[in-house]
């Protein structure tokens, strides 16, 4: 399974976030516009295009194997 996560202290915090914008199931949170976006892993389907789109390089792409179960968070 492949999620994006997004390294901190890569991200510059852009006003006009383009990975915000950009992802197709609006899986970038910001709760502030002073805050940092995070992921929302209920959200993310792992396709990766907003690694596309961080002009920082601060999307991470983060793979953990499938194992059957039902696990809501990593």
């Amino acid at each position: 399974m492949k999620r994006a996560m997004i390294n901190q202290e890569k991200c510059h915090n852009c006003p006009e976030c383009k990975v915000n914008a950009q992802c197709p199931q609006k899986a970038i949170i910001r709760e502030e516009p002073d805050d940092k976006p995070w992921v929302d892993f209920m959200l993310c389907r792992g396709c990766m295009k907003c690694k596309v789109f961080c002009a920082k390089g601060a999307i991470l792409e983060e793979t953990k194997p499938c194992n059957g179960g039902f696990a809501k968070s990593w």
